[in-house]
């Protein structure tokens, strides 16, 4: 990242493991939203290297590491595993704030912080495995069971792996609500219901049998909130993921008489990896309708300028 907030392609040295560390050839990155958020807020250095969702191949061990050898695949656990949540490991992540990002050739990351990827999964959609980590988070901290019936807002990749990780975890009653016509088009390659804004609130009863008692909003929007709350059932929960800067208005009068919860998901935990990576390799997430776009990482400014200003693809992968 340039100084203005722009991106560049640079030639920079090879990086070279210290202790406890290994360098990963990276096979993918994806393009997160909260890359464009951080471009935008001016909080990173110029010459940072961006890229949090990513995997690779080890090419190299530093000194202590056991475990891992040169040829072994992984994704990337961006920040410190722990299963306490830390906001100071999870600001200063890999990509995030930390020194290194996934969107190079090759990036040195801890070893306590590769997680292997099965024969089954491809190295490149390794890259999806943090994504839907934080979809599965999400879940987690939603208490969602099987038999409710649950609505996401929003149909960007957060959106979209919230939805797809509720099908994988049994609930099948989903439905997305996506202003976006383009966005609600792109669903059909991963066999999701998806409705406007128009007449929203009968289309979602009558798609899910009655109002939600569950919805994930992931749409990032001021609006969005309060449009979750409106949907939810009394005595449900609107589990927020979307990132928004600015505060945002909220009927307290609605949610008093539903005596609904909000609840907040950031990021993930260790078992979300763990849970991410199987579902992945077992197929239960249909990844390859998720991956709309593969890019050069050559391309990689073109790439974030046109997300940035609106281009849609559900999901982009960075290739080196």
């Amino acid at each position: 990242m340039l100084r203005d907030g722009s991106y560049a392609v640079e030639d920079l040295p090879e990086p070279v493991p210290a202790e406890g560390e290994v360098r990963l050839r990276v096979a993918a990155c994806g393009v997160c939203g909260s890359d464009l958020h951080l471009r935008g807020m001016g909080i990173l250095p110029p010459g940072y290297v961006m890229g949090h969702e990513f995997a690779g191949v080890v090419d190299a061990v530093g000194p202590g590491v056991t475990g891992w050898t040169e040829g072994d695949r992984a994704a990337v656990y961006p920040f410190v595993p722990s299963d306490a949540h830390d906001m100071t490991a999870s600001v200063t992540g890999i990509g995030c704030g930390g020194p290194y990002g996934g969107l190079a050739e090759a990036c040195v990351v801890g070893a306590d912080r590769l997680w292997r990827l099965p024969p089954s999964l491809d190295t490149q959609l390794g890259a999806i495995v943090e994504p839907l980590a934080v979809a599965l988070h999400a879940l987690d901290v939603s208490g969602v069971r099987p038999d409710d019936a649950c609505a996401v807002v929003g149909a960007g990749p957060i959106g979209v792996l919230t939805a797809l990780a509720l099908r994988a975890r049994g609930v099948t009653r989903v439905a997305v609500v996506e202003p976006n016509a383009a966005r609600r088009d792109r669903l059909d390659a991963v066999a999701l219901p998806a409705f406007g804004l128009d007449g929203v609130h009968e289309a979602v009863m009558a798609a899910l049998g009655g109002p939600p008692r569950v919805v994930f909003e992931c749409a990032g929007h001021p609006s969005a909130p309060g449009l979750a709350l409106e949907l939810v059932a009394p005595s449900g929960v609107v589990a927020l993921l979307g990132v928004l800067n600015e505060p945002v208005p909220i009927s307290q009068l609605l949610l008093m008489i539903k005596e609904a919860q909000l609840r907040a998901s950031f990021c993930y935990r260790p078992a979300s990896f763990d849970e991410a990576v199987g579902l992945l390799a077992d197929g239960a997430v249909p990844v390859h309708g998720l991956v709309t776009a593969r890019r050069s990482l050559e391309e990689a400014p073109a790439v974030m300028d046109a997300l940035a200003a609106g281009t849609y693809e559900l999901k982009v992968l960075l290739l080196p």
